[in-house]
């Protein structure tokens, strides 16, 4: 899809959308949401601080759409992320998974969730929708090129462990998201 020219205060408030509607969500969710099984804490040690595998909660259902996407359209942009389609969506320190949760998934929305913890609500929606528009699509997204690519490693050698925090934090330093 053709890149959209917004203005800086058009993409300011649509940060600020995307920041309520993670807020939001995850407000909604939080409460009635589960605590990782041991299981999944064990298979994911090796990757992730205890503090986030601590905090996390998962709950099974459908994400829905934001309100704002028919704002969106009419600013010209038809392609934003379908999340009532997604398999799992993470809110900040919850993760909505209407897919079973396997350790792929759950590493991928895990690796958010650092994300989240070292750049804030604030910094992980004006990243989000920054990447986008500059990606043109859900997959240029850098915070989802980096999910993708550290779940890849792991799926390869999930015996082998590696910090998933030093790998948000070399690349917030390098200015990659």
């Amino acid at each position: 899809m053709p890149r959209v020219k917004l203005s800086a205060k058009q993409v300011s408030e649509i940060v600020g959308w995307v920041a309520g509607y993670i807020a939001d969500q995850r407000q909604t969710y939080r409460g009635k949401a589960e605590r990782l099984f041991d299981t999944h804490r064990r298979q994911l040690e090796r990757f992730f601080p205890p503090e986030v595998l601590s905090s996390l909660r998962v709950i099974r259902g459908r994400a829905s759409d934001p309100p704002f996407y028919r704002h969106l359209s009419a600013l010209g942009i038809g392609n934003a992320p379908p999340f009532s389609a997604m398999a799992a969506v993470t809110f900040q320190d919850v993760v909505l998974h209407l897919e079973a949760l396997t350790p792929g998934l759950l590493f991928h929305e895990l690796v958010h969730a650092v994300q989240y913890r070292h750049l804030g609500l604030e910094g992980f929606a004006e990243r989000y929708v920054n990447g986008f528009l500059r990606g043109g699509s859900y997959l240029g997204i850098p915070l989802e090129k980096q999910a993708y690519e550290l779940e890849a490693r792991f799926r390869a050698k999930p015996a082998e462990g590696f910090s998933v925090e030093q790998d948000v934090s070399e690349r917030i330093r390098r200015r990659e998201f």
